[in-house]
């Protein structure tokens, strides 16, 4: 199995996949563990028997006929290795990387605010995943008061869809 992740979430599934039996590869994009997770999860992890930790590495491929069968991993000097993986769990974080939406009104953390989260504006009532900028649309992590989880994000994008159907047949 494979956890990335270089915060507490992912230190958490860490310990606890290994703690049931799992083999767990740690994959941490900082070169430094402690970076961005409490000191004592660090500690636990760096001595797991169970638990190989992969500082500085990127994920870069997925692979697998059908199921997950293994990952590409990017070291920092540039090289490649495939591991196996049967299972993918990503804890990567809630800090948005919204600065190239400019314009687009956002909440004190720097999501990005969509519908009913939106101060009231002159160009009538939002569409849900609607921003501040009339017909264009967060989902995801990205977005205020999402759930910050895949399968809430892969939900918000069908949901957007509706959106824009409705905004597409207003012209």
């Amino acid at each position: 199995m494979t956890v990335v992740g270089g915060a507490n979430s992912a230190g958490q599934a860490a310990l606890s996949l290994a703690a049931h039996g799992a083999a767990v590869d740690l994959i941490v994009r900082g070169v430094e563990l402690g970076a961005r997770m409490s000191s004592y999860l660090a500690d636990r992890i760096r001595t797991h028997s169970r638990i190989r930790l992969h500082t500085g590495n990127m994920v870069r491929e997925l692979a697998g006929d059908g199921t997950l069968a293994s990952i590409v991993v990017e070291r920092p000097d540039g090289r490649q290795d495939r591991l196996a993986c049967r299972a993918l769990f990503c804890f990567i974080g809630a800090d948005p990387v919204s600065s190239w939406p400019a314009g687009l009104a956002k909440d004190d953390d720097g999501f990005v605010l969509t519908d009913s989260r939106l101060p009231t504006r002159s160009s009538g009532t939002p569409l849900p995943f609607e921003t501040s900028a009339p017909r264009v649309f967060a989902v995801g992590d990205l977005r205020s008061g999402s759930t910050k989880r895949v399968a809430s994000a892969v939900g918000d994008g069908a949901g957007a869809v509706s959106s824009v159907h409705a905004a597409l047949a207003s012209d």
